[in-house]
């Protein structure tokens, strides 16, 4: 392999490294998110913590599955 080869390779696989770091960050804010909603944080609250606005949090609320109504 040529030295080009090795760097497309290394570039590829940090890709699929942040790629899973970035899913494993989703799934733990959205255990977080749950997780304050649950304690009766206000969906406001959480937004500005977050730095999220209220409808990106409903919705994620909405397909955790996490609802009050």
């Amino acid at each position: 392999m040529t030295s080009q080869e090795n760097t497309l390779e290394t570039a590829a696989a940090a890709l699929n490294d942040a790629q899973e770091a970035v899913h494993t960050a989703r799934r733990n804010l959205t255990a977080a998110i749950v997780t304050a909603y649950r304690a009766k944080e206000p969906v406001a609250r959480i937004a500005e913590r977050t730095g999220m606005n209220i409808i990106e949090i409903r919705n994620l609320l909405a397909a955790a599955g996490t609802s009050r109504r």
